[in-house]
């Protein structure tokens, strides 16, 4: 069985990757840098939730806007 030849691939995969990597870490840090904000500021978890969860969705989306775009 012969293999697969991908190295004509690597620099696609390579990007693909990296939108990948982007669109996945940046809406983590950011719900999680929230979540950290609301809670020293005294907020009741259930409202914080919410709130990280929101905001985490919503850059989640511009992300991908930008990215995709």
């Amino acid at each position: 069985m012969e293999k697969i030849d991908f190295s004509p691939l690597k620099g696609q995969m390579d990007n693909l990757a990296l939108q990948l990597a982007v669109i996945v870490i940046i809406p983590l840090i950011v719900g999680l840098l929230v979540k950290f904000v609301l809670v020293t500021i005294k907020l009741p978890q259930s409202i914080s939730n919410y709130i990280a969860i929101a905001a985490m969705l919503f850059v989640l989306y511009k992300t991908i806007i930008i990215v995709l775009g």
